[in-house]
């Protein structure tokens, strides 16, 4: 153990290892890490949502009923649907909502903090009537769950509400669905993500870091084995050179976890806000998480030294071939990917699979071309350099022409990773085509036309709604069903002539292409299944509705004047006419919030994603770095031919920085070109920022690598002095 806690302490090439096994350690503790809090987050929510859920009277006959209980959703602009809770006391001992510290009043609301925040500008504040308290965390999943408790001006009747005795875990009937947890994915499906997109990667790292070898400790190893150390005796020195970099990442890892168990964490990217209080009570399964992931780098340690030794270290053996065939059919291949979909049906299985299988063998065969270019090009750098005298750029360029292996390894992983995590951030796209057309609805006629569905309604509220708008907007309503061919738009005659249909008593069937934009957006939306519409005049609206709430037609708003109307104060005005307000929304605005849920679900995979790119570009630059300082005896004299120490920095530039910015940026444009057949029609979450971040991130990589690689090729020059060499 003192044997390799002093190797550790003098290893050549700048600590490359001891920093590397730091890092490593950290990134696999703080991978498992990620699980645990994943799974106490799902937990922590479930456990809290079962504590509000109504025990209803049907679970539990023999206690009386102590309020009258309804949930509906609702949407805010950036946050999706989330659940309101309509509630009225029955008694004055009945038992408060976890969360609320006293009953509202008749007309008033309680919102969750961040649901006041967020729907401040769209009047949340109001919409429900007059906000009066906020619900304390115990009452929430999580710290930026959006909900709200009302009590509706008018007392809730019993046909429309459901009779509760108070909250908790039911007996026998199934938990009733509020609240965040349930709109997001299973708990395995999330878990995929940090197991695969980081830990994946941070094995990888280990690898390298675990390999990272130097001459000094090959001979040890085989000094060692020479003098009769046993297997047992060569271990404990590799865990005495690993021990403190060991023990330095796990505390590294033990101050971020302890960081989270003190106070909420918003994540970027997803803006999540990571309960302290869901990941302390996993604390102890924390710790034996950090304890763990530091056993597995020490055995990882130990089983690389024992591959190492066997296969004689991890040092160029000497020039190989690059695989020129297989580099030759990279470029083949990434053009089928792009342009092979052309020549079938887009969304048919064959158009989807030609893109599928081109995309994965361009990657496949693209370390390959990686490594061909790189030969070409360090022959085109040594040329440069002795023809413009720069040695900087001629021993760089001898080196790559002379052993491609280490350049190409070093940027194909970054590059294959890149073109894999825009693959996926682009197939986000493909699920959310009813969400584009929503858009494309707004894009064409803003909120002129709204559709408005009640949650209760009966024939004199709907009048009640009506009369209450001002003189710009009208109503009107379109009767359609699955079993008809026929779909009728009904209403008054101001309404009918905004939209510049005719009005008429008698159905009058609707001919040829509409005038109004907004009618072929309505019929587009609700009535696409029927072959014939017509169009008939009533007093007013109400005068259809059932007294059945759930027959209620559809009911649209639409602008006199064609201007945009103002949906916050026509919610608000649904919330006070009707007993549990109504839906507004422009045409396909539900998808259009679904869509919202599903990029907002989508983020996790950029934000795990993004996290495995910056872990392959470390294990870059630890292997770059390694492979750069392990010549950094032969570029010792170098100094004295040039007459500078300049050398060392453009050397490191050539043959570590550029690769890595270069590395970034073929990365992105790959992965974007063979995203080209899925982005095509705008269908995709890529953008230039996210773009920007991948390449940024990879080039900062890049950096580091240039000053730790020179600066320490620097100082090894500084110690040299010439011994026959």
């Amino acid at each position: 153990m003192r044997v390799g806690g002093a190797a550790g302490r003098r290893a050549e090439a700048g600590r490359v290892r001891f920093i590397a096994l730091v890092a490593a350690t950290a990134l696999v503790a703080l991978g498992i890490a990620a699980m645990l809090a994943a799974h106490a987050t799902y937990a922590g929510q479930a456990e809290r949502g079962l504590a509000r859920n109504p025990i209803t009277q049907d679970d539990r006959p023999d206690l009386p009923g102590t309020a009258l209980w309804a949930k509906s959703t609702d949407s805010v602009p950036d946050g999706g649907f989330f659940s309101i809770v309509f509630i009225t006391p029955l008694t004055a001992k009945a038992p408060l909502p976890p969360g609320l510290s006293a009953w509202p009043a008749p007309g008033e609301a309680v919102l969750s903090p961040r649901l006041r925040q967020l729907g401040s500008p769209d009047g949340i504040t109001t919409r429900y009537g007059r906000t009066v308290a906020d619900i304390a965390s115990a009452g929430l999943q999580s710290p930026d769950e959006l909900l709200a408790y009302i009590r509706p001006l008018v007392a809730l009747s019993a046909d429309r509400a459901t009779s509760i005795v108070g909250y908790g875990r039911p007996l026998h009937t199934s938990p009733v669905r509020l609240g965040q947890l349930d709109y997001a994915k299973p708990e395995w499906t999330f878990q995929i993500m940090p197991g695969v997109l980081v830990l994946l990667p941070v094995a990888v790292l280990l690898l390298v870091a675990a390999r990272s070898g130097s001459h000094s400790r090959d001979r040890r190893t085989a000094l060692v084995a020479v003098l009769g150390g046993t297997p047992r005796d060569r271990a404990l020195i590799v865990l005495g050179e690993a021990g403190l970099p060991i023990l330095a990442g796990t505390l590294i890892a033990a101050a971020v976890v302890g960081a989270f168990c003190a106070t909420d964490v918003r994540l970027p990217m997803t803006g999540f806000v990571v309960s302290a209080v869901d990941v302390r009570a996993w604390w102890w399964e924390l710790l034996l998480g950090l304890v763990a992931s530091a056993a597995v780098v020490a055995v990882a340690c130990v089983v690389a030294s024992r591959l190492s030794r066997k296969a004689g270290g991890n040092r160029p053996a000497g020039t190989r071939r690059p695989p020129t065939r297989w580099a030759i059919l990279c470029p083949v291949f990434l053009l089928i990917a792009v342009r092979g979909p052309d020549f079938f049906t887009a969304g048919t299985p064959a158009n989807v699979l030609i893109n599928w299988a081109g995309a994965a063998a361009t990657l496949i065969t693209l370390p390959a071309a990686i490594a061909v270019l790189t030969a070409r090009v360090g022959r085109l750098m040594s040329n440069a350099g002795r023809r413009f005298g720069r040695p900087g750029l001629l021993v760089a360029g001898h080196r790559v022409a002379a052993h491609p292996g280490p350049t190409a390894r070093m940027t194909a992983g970054v590059v294959v990773s890149l073109g894999l995590l825009i693959q996926v951030v682009a197939w986000q796209g493909l699920f959310s085509d009813t969400a584009r057309a929503a858009q494309a609805t707004v894009d064409r006629i803003g909120s002129s036309a709204l559709f408005m569905q009640p949650g209760t309604a009966t024939p004199q509220q709907m009048e009640a709604f009506v009369r209450r708008l001002p003189p710009t907007e009208q109503a009107v309503q379109l009767i359609s069903s699955g079993g008809r061919t026929t779909a009728t738009l009904q209403g008054s005659c101001q309404g009918l002539t905004a939209l510049q249909l005719p009005c008429s008593r008698q159905p009058v069937e609707l001919g040829g292409v509409p005038k109004d934009p907004r009618v072929r957006e309505i019929i587009d939306w609700s009535a696409s299944g029927s072959t014939t519409v017509v169009v008939r005049e009533l007093a007013r609206p109400a005068d259809s509705a059932p007294s059945d709430p759930e027959g209620v037609p559809p009911t649209i708003l639409v602008s006199v004047d064609g201007h945009d109307l103002h949906e916050p104060a026509l919610k608000q005005l649904a919330y006070e006419v009707f007993p549990k307000g109504a839906a507004i929304n422009t045409p396909g605005g539900e998808w259009l919030v679904a869509g919202q849920l599903k990029r907002s679900q989508g983020l996790w995979i950029t934000f795990f994603g993004f996290i495995g790119i910056l872990v392959l570009a470390g294990a870059s630059v630890i292997s770059g770095t390694a492979e750069f300082l392990r010549n950094g005896r032969a570029l010792a004299p170098i100094s004295v031919l040039s007459g500078n120490r300049r050398v060392y920095w453009s050397t490191a530039a050539w043959s570590l920085l550029v690769p890595f910015v270069l590395a970034g940026s073929a990365g992105c444009l790959v992965g974007t070109w063979l995203a080209f057949p899925k982005t095509a029609d705008g269908s995709s979450f890529i953008s230039g920022t996210f773009l920007a971040a991948c390449a940024l991130g990879v080039s900062a990589m890049g950096l580091l690598a240039w000053g730790w690689g020179a600066n320490v090729a620097a100082r090894q020059a500084s110690a040299w002095r010439p011994r026959g060499d």
